[in-house]
């Protein structure tokens, strides 16, 4: 199966495999420029790490704006999977139903055979996973390239490199990010919210 064969949502209503476990996140590097342009979305999540980046030399509103954007992509993103846990929690939830179509009405079967953790929880581990793999994690990467690298140009007597060669090498590292970060995150939050629900939520 191709990787825009990967990309279609699962028919199995109790996973999505549009979230962060899909094979269009981790394709091969020889694919990497059409994954990012088919998952663009996903790179919105580190417009502020493009802010970032651009700190050295622009208007600090700039980067406020950037993290604005950010800060909108990780509700919006949260919002939508708690909706997606509730919807197949009451056994409404069908593959590509978004918020704005007609809901179905509730399978009582569907809703029994539900088995995963309630959707407020979904909601929880999904904002705590955006907010590590998404904002505090590349957010210090990138800081930190930004001004280490500063140090290396610091002696140059080329004005425009001195100036923009830290910024490029932020910007170099955002494509990365989700590589870095997405699955050893998700993998950690998944397991503690599942060994947390096991113990508080189920009861």
């Amino acid at each position: 199966m191709s990787t825009i064969d990967k990309i279609s949502e699962s028919a199995n209503p109790e996973r999505d495999d549009t979230s962060t476990d899909s094979s269009l996140r981790y394709a091969a590097y020889a694919n990497r420029f059409r994954t990012i342009a088919l998952a663009s979305h996903r790179y919105v999540a580190y417009t502020s790490d493009i802010g970032e980046s651009f700190r050295p030399v622009v208007n600090p509103n700039f980067v406020r704006f950037c993290y604005g954007v950010s800060w909108s992509y990780v509700l919006g993103d949260v919002s939508l999977e708690a909706w997606k846990a509730k919807m197949r929690q009451e056994g409404r939830y069908t593959p590509g139903l978004l918020p704005w179509h007609k809901i179905p009405e509730a399978d009582p079967i569907a809703a029994a055979s539900y088995t995963g953790m309630d959707w407020k929880w979904v909601g929880i581990q999904r904002g705590v996973f955006q907010s590590i793999a998404s904002m505090g994690l590349p957010a210090f990467t990138i800081h930190s390239a930004v001004r280490y690298s500063s140090l290396l140009f610091k002696n140059t007597s080329n004005k425009s490199l001195k100036t923009y060669g830290p910024v490029g090498i932020g910007l170099a590292v955002v494509p990365l990010l989700p590589y870095l970060f997405d699955e050893p995150v998700e993998h950690a939050t998944e397991y503690i919210f599942e060994q947390a629900y096991k113990s508080l939520g189920s009861k």
